[in-house]
């Protein structure tokens, strides 16, 4: 059955929003309605999110138009609100997406007055998100984040929006077709803000039952003896900035030896997803999202992995609170081989908590462009090893950063309030796209909410710049925090109840069930550690009165 979109404009717009349907889906029936409450009318004949509704908001008042999208989404009969406005106003825009348009389009002279032919779209300014799937969604999918919220007080709390997940996937051709287990795995979350990727990336495969997280199967290589491409390298030298190389243009990595720890054909298909935290600018908290997401995680029973590759002055070490840290430049000479041994990789490892052990950095800043062969052949490993690997980066991105980001499964791109962090986000986006990940693997962090300076207009700008469709934002841990990572307690700063260690801990959970983890219910250890942490007070008389002395 051809998708039914409901366009609700004047008779002179109608060729204009038939061409912006044609555009997305091939072949669809479109039917005109001339006011938002014959709109809200006929979209409430069809089943359950079967239809799509397009409105040219030039002919009515936007507050009318905000309120018909939000009956639209409300009553759930449309996956679809597309809105096409004249004029770019960011609280209308907004508003817009606040009331859950999927779509808003700055279309230059629309008719509103019956005369055809005037409209006309401008493709340079369309922002676009796609309708979000949270309700029984497959793993691997980035799933909408608001994070902490401000309240009246200036506080900052934890807040996760959810919307009901969107029944029609979207084949080759354009045409809708119903979601199931050969079709798109994948598609995009909502949160208010803008996304200007059109295409669904596909997971790699989903883990069976019992296994902890999803996985994509390996396939055995042939031995070789010319060194390998890095995989990073694989997506920008081909034709296109993200396009692949065919397999007889990419050489094979050579077999390892049975005692080495590498990929081969007898080793399972489950592989761990990986995580990296990426940005434009420094001192933007990637280390500190990184430990406490990974103490997050083995709270909730998972194994984590930590590569800190800032390799030349990365101190995740030290927020992590070990005190003899390790080289990892001792991978260098066994990777020589094509494979790692299991003792050289645990030579290298610092074992940090229950379920948490780091890698990184060098101790010798001048071998960190040695790493990028023993980056590659250890988070192979550690992908079957562990169950989820998180990634530290530097602002700087080496061969061994670029790999690590082009094996992401989900890339955080975070940033705060800083004046260049909204500019430096965009590009650093730009970057990972170019070696393979795409924006539907990535997600918008926005860092330090509610600190000063932070709040809800600066979050907004920078979701809006970073144009991705999942969304998360951490709140302000405050000196508190500062003087937790200062001693290296990450595990404490998480399991407090401060809306820091609240929006950590959603976000981590939020994001490991969306990338297939079998993530188990909070550990103990939370609620143990949120009462051992609380500072003792003490109770003076100031606030009694009539006292009578």
């Amino acid at each position: 059955m051809k998708a039914i979109w409901l366009a609700c404009c004047a008779c002179g717009d109608y060729g204009l929003l038939q061409q912006e349907v044609e555009g997305r889906d091939v072949g669809a029936q479109v039917l005109r309605v001339g006011d938002l409450d014959g709109l809200v009318s006929m979209a409430r004949a069809f089943p359950s999110r079967r239809g799509a509704a397009i409105i040219a908001a030039s002919l009515f008042d936007t507050e009318d138009v905000r309120k018909t999208v939000a009956r639209l989404t409300a009553e759930g009969r449309v996956s679809r609100v597309v809105v096409l406005i004249e004029t770019l106003d960011p609280s209308d825009i907004e508003g817009l997406f606040r009331a859950g348009a999927t779509e808003v389009i700055a279309a230059h002279s629309l008719c509103g007055n019956g005369r055809a032919g005037e409209g006309t779209v401008d493709s340079d300014r369309r922002m676009t998100i796609e309708p979000d799937a949270f309700v029984d969604r497959e793993p691997g999918a980035p799933r909408a984040t608001r994070g902490p919220r401000v309240d009246e007080y200036g506080k900052a709390e934890a807040e996760h929006g959810r919307r009901p997940r969107d029944p029609l996937a979207y084949d080759d051709a354009g045409g809708p077709v119903p979601y199931g287990d050969d079709v798109l795995a994948e598609d995009m979350g909502y949160v208010h803000g803008v996304n200007l990727a059109d295409e669904l990336d596909e997971v790699e495969g989903f883990a069976g039952a019992g296994e902890p997280c999803a996985a994509a199967s390996l396939a055995s290589e042939p031995q070789t003896g010319q060194p390998a491409m890095p995989a990073w390298a694989q997506h920008v030298t081909a034709a296109g900035e993200t396009g692949m190389l065919s397999p007889a243009s990419v050489s094979p990595v050579p077999a390892p030896s049975a005692p080495a720890l590498s990929a081969d054909a007898s080793i399972p298909s489950r592989r761990a997803p990986v995580v990296c935290a990426v940005s434009g600018s420094g001192g933007c908290g990637k280390s500190t999202i990184v430990a406490t997401m990974a103490h997050a995680a083995s709270l909730l029973g998972l194994r984590a992995a930590v590569l800190d590759l800032d390799l030349m002055f990365g101190n995740l070490y030290d927020l992590l609170g070990v005190d003899a840290p390790h080289d990892m430049a001792t991978l260098i000479e066994p990777s020589a081989a094509g494979a790692l041994a299991e003792p050289d990789i645990v030579a290298a490892s610092m074992r940090v908590a229950p379920g948490v052990t780091l890698w990184g950095p060098v101790a010798a800043p001048e071998k960190a462009e040695l790493m990028a062969r023993p980056v590659e052949l250890l988070l192979d490993v550690l992908r079957r090893e562990s169950d989820v690997v998180f990634v530290d980066t530097s602002v700087f991105w080496g061969d061994a950063v670029a790999a690590a980001v082009a094996a992401s499964d989900r890339c955080l791109v975070v940033g705060d309030a800083a004046v260049s962090s909204a500019t430096s986000a965009s590009r650093v986006i730009e970057l990972a796209s170019r070696v393979g990940v795409p924006r539907t693997r990535m997600s918008a962090v926005f860092n330090r909410f509610g600190a000063r300076g932070a709040d809800e207009d600066v979050a907004i700008r920078f979701e809006i710049a970073c144009a991705l469709s999942s969304k998360i934002r951490i709140a302000d841990g405050g000196q508190d925090l500062a003087a937790l990572m200062a001693f290296g307690r990450a595990d404490e700063a998480v399991g407090q109840t401060s809306a820091f260690a609240t929006s950590v801990r959603e976000a981590t959970r939020e994001m490991l069930v969306e990338l297939g983890c079998a993530v188990g219910p909070w550990s103990d250890m939370v609620a143990d550690r949120a009462t051992r942490t609380e500072r003792p007070r003490i109770r003076l008389p100031w606030s009694r009165e009539g006292d009578s002395r």
